[in-house]
């Protein structure tokens, strides 16, 4: 009932059904003023007063008490021994609780220091508030729904003087705006500014307005009134003061905040997930994060951070966007109360890396695909002849014909001879030899040399039958002239040559033929950074993969695996666009930036570091921007 009762008369309020509730609930969230009952289950009000006295959090916290149990002066006056300025006995009247109620937060009031600009901006921002904000004689900033959205200037010269101080128009015009009497739009229907510039240029006033006015509490004030706020110019509240507590730290009052918290543990609030994802943080801020469990003390991570200064300030901005809670004890964080896909401001998770077996089955997979495209799927595996020779004998001595070959003396060409249709009618003429009638005939030995003949086969096929791969091959055929099928040194060689093939076939945009040929590249050198890395952008790229929930874990698996075996800057600039993409920009910027630091001229994280320059260039024109522009 007295809960209903405050709350129609404006107050916020949390409600405690025992001693040991309320203590968890006062440590989780702060509050002005706490009305106590002495009679409570688990824990009394009397233990639990003394409690908060002996808590250098709480010594302070005003308290009324009502109580029916505890009678007479005697028990007032240890109340009044304990800082409890009204002691109410039931029955009390309406009078009573309203005149208590109204004195204590009268004299809270009081004691603070007025209230700021800061402060002003997370309470409009945490009650949805509209209004306007006003500070000082300048322009009175607009909100709608808690954020701010658009100012006034008329007749004002603080604007005109921003747009003046970054050249964007002259003294004289200035002055012609100000004789206008008219608001912001007259510079966009005077020609001095364009409609996008005009709302950028009002966004960025915006900010730098409510920046420099965090610390200010003199000639502060908040009101509901009516005004047109066109043309918009939108801020996000919560990037705002995110922004401000790295580049302005001195408006945070970083000093008091860890004398005052040093020993205590930051911990996650049930809001932190809500919004956290309305934030783009830095890589630093994001690892700061990552080290914090609600167990280690404020002390410990702000040491950790890159800037002592820089961290306590972003710790003491989610403290006061209320994301965070420090607790005088190590406890469990919060969780998100509703289903979270994907946090943006989260670390990245390294994977394992990879492992890949590649087994008989995946190679004739893909020759008899081949087989029944070119040939169909009759009149294959035809029995052979009486007069053939043992094909156990003649397995063996293929297989030593062809292990020191190049990839044309295996079908009985030259560089010089080759055609296409020659090399068709030899590869199907050897592919008919090798039914799985016949493999069932071979013995273990001799049925492994099959297997690495069909793959030979294979491989010198695609190879020859592919005009990109082709012109690879014969380049790296004439440096490297005494490679042999069966080494090492002509494995590398297929590998380099379908490597190339596939970046030639990514920079076409033929992302299906490029993920095959790096396919083959990394499943011949399942070790090698370069091909894991191309093989992971080609999968992300090919839109067969788009809606493909293994593809995309695949990608990161290979990226991940990538950055194992070593560190290189496509590896790093691909798995930035992951992240880009996903709208974890500061985990992107951070890939993008590592990437730059081993090779400055990489193309693709300079093209990712100018897509995020860009939409923080579009975040900034707002809304109107992105639905015309």
């Amino acid at each position: 009932m007295l809960g209903q009762f405050l709350a129609s008369r404006g107050h916020g309020m949390v409600y405690a059904s025992s001693g040991t509730d309320a203590l968890r609930l006062l440590a989780a969230d702060p509050v002005d003023l706490l009305v106590l009952d002495l009679r409570l289950p688990e824990m009394s009000g009397v233990d639990l007063l003394q409690k908060l006295r002996k808590s250098p959090r709480f010594k302070d916290l005003p308290v009324i008490v009502m109580t029916g149990a505890f009678k007479g002066e005697r028990y007032a006056e240890a109340a009044r021994r304990l800082g409890v300025r009204h002691y109410l006995e039931k029955p009390f009247s309406r009078e009573a609780f309203i005149s208590a109620i109204d004195e204590t937060i009268a004299a809270i009031k009081a004691a603070r220091p007025a209230s700021t600009v800061l402060d002003l901006l997370i309470s409009i921002y945490d009650n949805g508030s509209s209004g306007i904000l006003r500070v000082g004689d300048g322009s009175p900033v607009i909100f709608r729904s808690g954020e701010p959205v658009s100012f006034l200037a008329r007749g004002r010269g603080d604007f005109p003087d921003f747009l003046v101080s970054k050249g964007k128009i002259s003294r004289e015009e200035k002055q012609l705006f100000l004789e206008s009497g008219e608001e912001r739009l007259f510079f966009t229907e005077a020609g001095l500014l364009s409609y996008d510039d005009l709302i950028h240029e009002s966004q960025l006033f915006i900010a730098k307005r409510l920046t420099d006015s965090l610390s200010a509490s003199e000639g502060v004030s908040f009101g509901e009134e009516p005004a047109d706020p066109s043309p918009l110019a939108p801020v996000s509240t919560l990037r705002l003061l995110y922004d401000a507590s790295r580049l302005s730290p001195q408006h945070f009052n970083v000093d008091t905040f860890v004398e005052q918290n040093s020993s205590r543990s930051p911990g996650r609030t049930r809001l932190f997930y809500r919004r956290a994802n309305l934030l783009v943080m830095r890589k630093e801020d994001i690892d700061l994060l990552a080290a914090m469990d609600g167990k280690k003390p404020l002390s410990e991570l702000i040491a950790a951070g890159p800037g002592s200064r820089g961290a306590a300030a972003f710790f003491r901005c989610l403290q006061l966007l209320g994301m965070i809670t420090l607790n005088d004890q190590p406890r469990e964080e919060a969780v998100a109360d509703f289903r979270q896909k994907t946090l943006f401001n989260a670390p990245l998770e390294e994977r394992p890396m990879e492992e890949v077996v590649i087994g008989f089955d995946d190679v004739v997979d893909a020759v008899a695909e081949d087989v029944v495209r070119a040939m169909g799927d009759s009149g294959m595996a035809a029995p052979l002849s009486e007069k053939e020779i043992d094909f156990e004998q003649a397995v063996q001595r293929e297989y030593s014909q062809i292990k020191d070959k190049d990839y044309y003396t295996v079908f009985g060409m030259t560089s010089g001879n080759f055609s296409f249709n020659t090399l068709k009618e030899a590869y199907f003429a050897k592919m008919r030899e090798y039914s799985p009638e016949r493999f069932m005939e071979l013995s273990g030995a001799t049925s492994s040399m099959a297997q690495e003949i069909l793959a030979i086969y294979a491989e010198a096929y695609n190879t020859l039958s592919n005009v990109v791969a082709k012109e690879r091959y014969d380049e790296m055929l004439n440096d490297n002239k005494t490679m042999g099928i069966d080494g090492k040194q002509d494995g590398r060689l297929h590998a380099r040559i379908q490597f190339q093939s596939g970046k030639v076939f990514l920079d076409m945009g033929e992302f299906e033929n490029a993920e095959k040929a790096l396919q083959e590249a990394y499943t011949l050198e399942p070790d090698n950074s370069e091909h894991t890395a191309f093989l992971a952008w080609a999968i992300y790229n090919n839109p067969v993969n788009g809606n493909s929930r293994a593809a995309r874990e695949r990608v990161q698996n290979l990226l991940t695996k990538s950055l194992q075996i070593a560190k290189s800057a496509e590896a790093f600039a691909f798995r930035g666009w992951l992240l880009f993409d996903e709208g974890r920009d500061g985990l992107a910027e951070g890939e993008f930036l590592k990437a730059l630091k081993i090779n400055p001229k990489e193309p693709t994280a300079r093209k990712g570091m100018k897509s995020i320059a860009d939409k923080r260039e579009s975040d900034k024109k707002g809304i109107l921007k992105r639905f015309f522009g």
